[in-house]
């Protein structure tokens, strides 16, 4: 039961999923940029579930020492010899460990890591950043700069189109943030959560939110977005960001909105949880009118 659990999609990513995210363009030149932004040469660098050792590639060819630290003993074995191809093995040292219990043994300057799910579900970015942060702080008194430094969280009610050759299946469903989908939708996103990697905890993420709709409107979906700054220049406000895939989760029942009633949407979750745990917590329901809104929240 045990290793069934650690092998689980999300605590334990099969080496053949790694492709697509060695492919990804828009992954990989954010995080190549950001850490070129952000490594100097000779920086300690952590990077804590490091997979096929990229990050950790890109971090070396900056001219910093890396340790990696990856608890798949199969992909630990195979990003050794990736970097040992590479001609980085005199920067880098993989290590197949528990990046949440592990430490350098000398302070960090910089620290990866890149177990970013949809809404900060199923992997354990949270979790894995907090245990090494606050365990360094207590070791060697600093806390290294994070990459990414924080994740934005929003959510969005979509009107999401579940018709396939004729058969209507409203699933839930991955999409590119990069690329036109098929939402169609009446309202901004709203932030829920911003999470600083220097000081984020492993909390419960409540959330009671209001839509207030301008014009009549269709809403069986619900879009969870989720945008992580990598790195910012302080000085000059500039940030390099990527968007992780939005998650669309499908209403058990459409809505339909007039023009200015109010959308309220509740749900509640701790970050490295299921998609079903946030799922089933969803509430929504209608609020007639902003005047009822205002009765109903000075009462």
């Amino acid at each position: 039961m045990l290793h069934m659990k650690n092998n689980e999609l999300g605590q334990f990513i099969p080496m053949h999923y790694h492709y697509q995210m060695l492919t990804d363009d828009f992954r990989m030149e954010a995080f190549k940029n950001a850490i070129k932004k952000v490594v100097k040469p000779n920086d300690n660098v952590v990077e804590l579930g490091s997979g096929t050792g990229i990050m950790s590639f890109l971090a070396a060819k900056q001219g910093a020492n890396v340790w990696a630290v990856e608890f798949n003993p199969t992909l630990a074995a195979a990003s050794r010899k990736f970097i040992k191809d590479n001609e980085l093995s005199d920067r880098v040292k993989v290590i197949n460990g528990d990046a949440s219990t592990w430490l350098p043994p000398e302070p960090a300057d910089v620290v990866i890591c890149e177990m970013l799910h949809s809404a900060l579900l199923r992997e354990k970015q949270i979790q894995v950043i907090e245990a090494f942060r606050d365990s360094h702080y207590k070791r060697f008194g600093k806390i290294p700069v994070m990459i990414p430094n924080a994740t934005i969280l929003a959510v969005q009610p979509v009107y999401q189109k579940y018709d396939f050759y004729g058969y209507y299946a409203p699933v839930s469903l991955f999409q590119s943030p990069y690329h036109k989908d098929d939402n169609i939708f009446e309202v901004d996103p709203q932030v829920y959560k911003i999470v600083d990697y220097s000081e984020s905890n492993n909390d419960t993420y409540d959330s009671d939110i209001y839509f207030n709709f301008k014009k009549d409107t269709s809403v069986n979906a619900i879009k969870f977005i989720t945008k992580s700054l990598l790195s910012m220049d302080f000085y000059t406000g500039e940030t390099v960001d990527w968007y992780s895939q939005n998650l669309v989760l499908p209403l058990y029942e459409t809505l339909e909105i007039k023009e200015n009633q109010i959308m309220n949407l509740n749900f509640s979750y701790n970050p490295g949880d299921s998609i079903e745990k946030l799922n089933n917590s969803i509430n929504y329901g209608v609020v007639e009118s902003v005047e009822k809104l205002k009765l109903v929240m000075s009462a």
